[in-house]
Formats: C-alpha cells, sequence, structure tokens
C-alpha cells in the first residue's frame, strides 16, 4: 500500500479491496473538486455579490472538502473496510459541498454547474442500483435548488463583459468535466485490466495446485500400496537368513536388506511430499545437524563440494526430519545445476545463521542467477529445467511455511542464493 498522500492522487493502489479502489478514485476526483472551485472562485470573485462576507464562507466548504479528503487518506492507509454505504456518504459530502459553493456563487448562472455530472457518472459505477438512484435525485434536488437559494451574479463588474466571461467560463467548465470524467473512466479500465490480470493469475496458481494435489495422492496411494510388498519381502528374507547361515548367502542378503532400506525411505520420502501426517515425525534437533545429515546424504551422489559455516550458536527447530533432508537436498541439486549450465564447479556455500529468532540456512551458488520469471520460483510446476517438475522449491517452501518459516531467493554477489527459514525453538 503506498504511503503518501501523493500516490493516491497518481494512481490506485492494486492488490485491495474494491471500497478502497473506488474511495481512491473519490480522493483524486475531489482534490479536481477542490481545484476547480479555486479556478471558480478566481474566474468569479469580482462579480459575486458581497465578496467580502461570502469569500470567508466559499473557504469553509473547501476547507470541508480538503479535511474529508485527508480523512479518506487515513481511511486508504489503515486499510479499513470501505462499504456501499460509506461511499455513498462521501460523494453526499461532495454534492453538499458543491451546492453550498453554488448558491454563494451564482446559483445555476455559475457556469460550473456541469461538475455535478461527474458525481452521477461515479454513482452510477460504483454503487448499487438503488443507492445510485438517491444520489441522482439528490443531485437534482441541490441543482433545483440553486434557483430558489443563491446569490446573484453581476456580470457588470467585470473587465471582459457578460459574452466573453461567459464563453469562456463555459469553455473551462468543460475542460475540466471532461478531463475528470475520461480520467476516471480511463482509470476504472485500467483497475478493471489488472483485476482481470489478477484473477487469471489466481485461476492458474489454483489449477497448478490442484494439479499438485492430484499428483500428491497419486504419490501417497502408490506409497501405501509399495508399503504392503516391501514389508513382506523384509519378513521373507528374514526367514531366508535363519535358514541359510552361508557366508556367500548372508553377503547376498545383505545387499538385498540394503536395496529394501532405499527402497523404504523412498516410499516415506513420498508420503512426507504428498501431505501424509503418520510419515512426518517432527524432531526437534538444531538446525546445524539437520543440515550436516542433509549435506551428508547430497554428498554420496555427487563430487561437487560444500562449504558449511556455522554461525547460529546451536540454534534449534522443530521440522519433519525426513522431509527437511529431502527439501534441502533439493535446494542443494538445484544450485549444483545452476552452475554446471555455466560451466561452474566450485563448491557451494552453506551458511547456517541466527537473527531475530529465527534460524536461518542459506544455500549460494555462483551459477546462473535467477530466471526471468524469478516472481514464479517456488509455485508448483514452474521450472526452467527441461527435466524438472517443479516440485523441489515448492516442498521446500511449504516446508517451512508450515513450520512458521519461509524461503525466498535473492541474487547474491556471484550467483543467487536461497534463504531458508526456521523459528527457533
Amino acid at each position: 500500500m503506498a504511503q503518501s498522500t501523493g500516490t493516491f492522487w497518481l494512481s490506485p493502489p492494486d492488490q485491495i479491496e474494491e471500497g478502497l479502489v473506488w474511495l481512491t478514485w473519490m480522493v483524486r476526483l475531489r482534490w479536481v473538486a477542490v481545484i476547480a472551485q479555486i479556478i471558480t472562485l478566481a474566474f468569479s470573485f469580482v462579480i459575486i455579490d458581497r465578496p467580502e462576507q461570502v469569500l470567508p464562507a466559499l473557504m469553509a466548504v473547501m476547507a470541508c472538502l480538503v479535511g474529508a479528503n485527508l480523512y479518506s487518506i487515513g481511511v486508504l492507509r489503515a486499510r479499513e473496510s470501505v462499504n456501499d454505504l460509506q461511499l455513498l456518504i462521501q460523494l453526499g459530502i461532495d454534492v453538499f459541498a458543491l451546492t453550498m459553493f453554488f448558491m454563494l456563487a451564482g446559483g445555476p448562472e455559475n457556469v460550473f454547474t456541469p461538475l455535478y455530472l461527474i458525481h452521477v457518472a461515479m454513482a452510477a459505477i460504483i454503487l448499487s442500483r438503488r443507492r445510485a438512484a438517491i444520489l441522482t435525485v439528490g443531485v437534482m434536488a441541490c441543482y433545483c435548488s440553486l434557483f430558489f437559494f443563491h446569490l446573484p451574479l453581476h456580470w457588470d463588474h467585470h473587465s471582459l463583459g457578460h459574452d466573453r466571461l461567459l464563453a469562456a467560463g463555459q469553455v473551462i467548465s468543460f475542460a475540466v468535466t471532461s478531463m475528470s470524467v475520461a480520467g476516471f473512466v480511463v482509470g476504472l479500465s485500467r483497475s478493471l485490466r489488472r483485476r482481470k490480470r489478477q484473477l487469471l493469475d489466481a485461476r492458474d496458481r489454483t489449477a497448478r495446485t490442484d494439479r499438485l494435489r492430484s499428483v500428491g495422492t497419486l504419490a501417497a496411494g502408490a506409497a501405501h500400496e509399495l508399503n504392503t510388498p516391501l514389508s513382506t519381502m523384509g519378513l521373507r528374507l528374514r526367514r531366508v537368513g535363519r535358514r541359510h547361515k552361508d557366508e556367500e548367502t548372508i553377503r547376498d542378503l545383505e545387499a538385498i536388506r540394503g536395496q529394501l532400506d532405499r527402497c523404504t525411505a523412498i516410499v516415506e520420502q513420498l508420503l512426507v511430499g504428498a501431505g501424509d501426517p503418520s510419515a512426518s515425525d517432527i524432531e526437534r534437533r538444531t538446525l546445524a545437524d539437520l543440515a550436516g545429515e542433509a549435506v551428508k546424504m547430497w554428498s554420496k551422489s555427487t563430487n561437487l563440494g560444500v562449504r558449511v559455516a556455522d554461525l547460529s550458536d546451536g540454534a534449534v527447530v522443530e521440522v519433519p526430519k525426513i522431509a527437511f533432508v529431502q527439501a534441502m537436498i533439493n535446494l542443494l541439486e538445484n544450485a549444483r545445476q545452476a552452475q554446471e549450465e555455466i560451466d561452474i564447479f566450485v563448491p557451494l556455500d552453506v551458511r547456517i545463521s541466527r537473527e531475530n529468532g529465527a534460524a536461518i540456512l542459506e544455500v549460494t551458488d555462483h551459477g546462473c542467477g535467477l530466471p526471468e520469471h524469478a516472481d514464479q520460483v517456488g509455485e508448483p510446476f514452474f521450472t526452467t529445467k527441461v527435466t524438472g517438475t517443479g516440485l523441489g522449491v515448492f516442498v521446500a517452501r511449504a516446508l517451512a511455511d508450515g513450520a512458521g518459516g519461509g524461503l525466498s531467493y535473492v541474487p547474491a554477489e556471484v550467483g543467487t542464493t536461497a534463504r531458508w527459514w526456521f523459528p527457533v525453538v
């Protein structure tokens, strides 16, 4: 959200509720109304009736509009909810102030009365049908009241004469009204296009999440189905081991048992990745220990070195160990591939630190840097790799989010840093 009133004058905020967007446009057009009234005052000061007495009242009307705008800006900065009735009241204040101004400056003879049309146009767009009709009737009543209650204009007091003065005023009034309505409609069109893009992005994210949920369901189903034959194989292996004690059979059985344990670990990882809580045993350990296990496991499948710097002072976190290790292996693998893409084979840097109640793990590579659409990194199925699935970073981020932390990618001096943090226990 913008932090200054100037921002509300230039453009409406992006991702906030509809009532605040409309209020932003009302603030902008209210500034236009204040400026138009100043122009009107300068234009007709010498021809209004009793200017010395009327001027303080006109200034008070403009001060009320400025005060209403400052209040509205406060509502926008606080992101308070704005409903249809509040918008009607805001427009009613504008119409009432405009009516008071015209009553003091010529009534229906004032060439700036077309400014009423701005409020009618706004009401037709931003209010419900009933409340738009209420405001339109109110505008008509206010305009009609000008014929009965107003101070006259003395056209002969101006040196330009009635005809020239009237023509100039009509041109200025038409220009101000046209530009205000055009600006509001153009801005509204931009807001609608922006909302359409946001809806399309949200729909795409939902589709990706649904696809991920489907993949997770399939993975969980496959893992549960595999658990039974794996358990049966383990039991049979133990029976064979009890019956055959020769050295060659024992060696073969140990090799088979090692591969079976590996399959069991893969099934557990599938269950964790699919969100099966029964496979996610939460452990309370230091972040450095967990990271060390992940680095050790990952190093078995690569010749690339890892430099680990532990500055965390033994920070303890609570995370599901299997999911953490698998997610960190994914981060290390992504870092390795980013370096290999530009033929860099220097060791990766892993830094563990502690800051403001959070344990932070940073994986830094010296590779190709962030992709063009860096804001999509971490979304399910978004990947820049030919054989990638786009789930590694998503799982790592989901793990951190579930623990109360987070994951972000930031450019390093050379390459990229994956910054992963968890609350300290």
